[in-house]
């Protein structure tokens, strides 16, 4: 990173226009933290490094979602992951125009595919990676990327999946699992050219994922009583990407992530910030306005509980192909909100939270629904609860937006 534009950042905030400088102003914010420094080095080359070895080394690596258990698997593979949408990060303006313009994406569809998709358009006619392994029952806007990415000469995967529900179970469940299995090995057919799985190296990467979330649990314990001394828009990425994908280097995201919790429980608790901190709930996924995390941290916020902290480990006594299945199936976003809803209000008691900001894409039907039935919810019960959408930032901060974050941080703060 350039010193002299971390420095700018830092003087002058209202600079930061894009995701990228996010993630470059974090690193300033953090420098008391070796520990921050060194995730946030692998976060901001997570996509370039990997393209690059892959070019130069002939690594073999492919695009992906970011689901918990499809980088996992593809790591199995001997594969290493790209989540597809961490491309967007490095997009700007003309990215968003040659999916508007050369493709012919409507204005309104979600920015977030416009972004990839600008990416990858970049990518066309040069030596790098042309693999994408997505699913089909996702969304829409996306499955339209992959159909004009085929076109365009990338090979695309689209794999089945189904969502199975809290009380599924008996021979229904059963049929499930035969059914992903199939589908697991429809990957693997895909990605390696052989109907098969190396079971021992799936098993590495179940002990290597139950090992590290456990380590996420107690790094999320320790925020508890150190809420500020790592950064919101920090947190959610060590936990939603790193945790997913290990930002492309496993062994060195779970050395840092060693480092971080050795950093908090050598930290003397300091009273002050217990006081004045004001605990929140994210009952989202990775907010793409990063000015977001940015306001709640200025606002006195911090997030400490969310929707997403996949604490369910894999089974590791069962036979691999039909341990992933089940992880699979339940660790599955999608099915009836009202189980959304359980997790949220669950962690909101445990932490003794004071707000909750439920933040999704604009455009996306997928979870705006959810989200006005959650507000409406919490607010019956007398939880105060504010409903964002937001955009894939390119550009300035959305101000409305800003606006709204640190008045709902500020209003907890004077009804305490």
């Amino acid at each position: 990173m350039s010193l002299n534009l971390a420095e700018e950042l830092v003087d002058n905030p209202d600079s930061i226009v894009t995701q990228h400088d996010y993630i470059l102003y974090s690193k300033t914010t953090h420098s008391y933290s070796p520990a921050c420094l060194k995730l946030l080095d692998l976060l901001d080359y997570y996509v370039p490094k990997i393209e690059r070895a892959y070019v130069e080394e002939g690594k073999p690596a492919l695009f992906c979602n970011t689901y918990n258990w499809e980088p996992l698997f593809v790591y199995a593979l001997g594969y290493t992951p790209i989540g597809y949408t961490e491309m967007g990060r490095y997009s700007d303006r003309e990215d968003m125009q040659v999916s508007e313009d050369h493709y012919q994406f409507p204005v309104e569809t979600c920015s977030m595919v416009k972004c990839v998709v600008g990416q990858l358009h970049k990518r066309i006619g040069a030596f790098t990676i042309k693999r994408i392994l997505t699913n089909s029952t996702g969304c829409e806007p996306f499955n339209l990327a992959w159909e004009i990415m085929r076109k365009q000469g990338y090979e695309v995967f689209a794999y089945e999946t189904t969502y199975r529900g809290p009380t599924v179970t008996g021979e229904r469940l059963e049929k499930l699992v035969k059914f992903m299995i199939e589908q697991l090995l429809d990957i693997a057919e895909w990605v390696t050219g052989e109907r098969k799985v190396d079971e021992e190296a799936l098993r590495e990467e179940f002990r290597r994922k139950n090992r590290l979330m456990k380590k996420l649990k107690k790094l999320l314990e320790l925020r508890v009583t150190h809420p500020f001394y790592v950064k919101s828009l920090a947190t959610i990425m060590f936990l939603n990407v790193g945790l997913s994908n290990y930002f492309g280097r496993p062994k060195e995201y779970e050395e840092g992530i060693d480092l971080l919790i050795e950093e908090l429980e050598n930290e003397p608790v300091n009273p002050d910030d217990l006081k004045r901190v004001i605990p929140i709930i994210w009952g989202g996924g990775t907010g793409q306005e990063f000015g977001v995390y940015e306001a709640i941290d200025q606002a006195g916020g911090s997030l400490l509980g969310f929707r997403d902290a996949p604490f369910r480990l894999v089974n590791e006594d069962l036979p691999p192909l039909e341990a992933m299945a089940r992880y699979v199936y339940g660790n599955a976003r999608a099915g009836a909100g009202v189980y959304t809803r359980e997790v949220l209000e669950s962690e909101y008691n445990r932490l003794g939270a004071r707000g909750m900001i439920l933040y999704g894409y604009i455009g996306c039907s997928y979870s705006s629904v959810d989200r006005e039935m959650f507000r409406r919810y919490f607010h019956e019960k007398g939880l105060p609860c504010l409903n964002l959408e937001g955009s894939f930032q390119v550009g300035a901060p959305h101000g409305q937006l800003l606006t709204r974050v640190k008045a709902f941080v500020e209003m907890l703060t004077s009804t305490h």
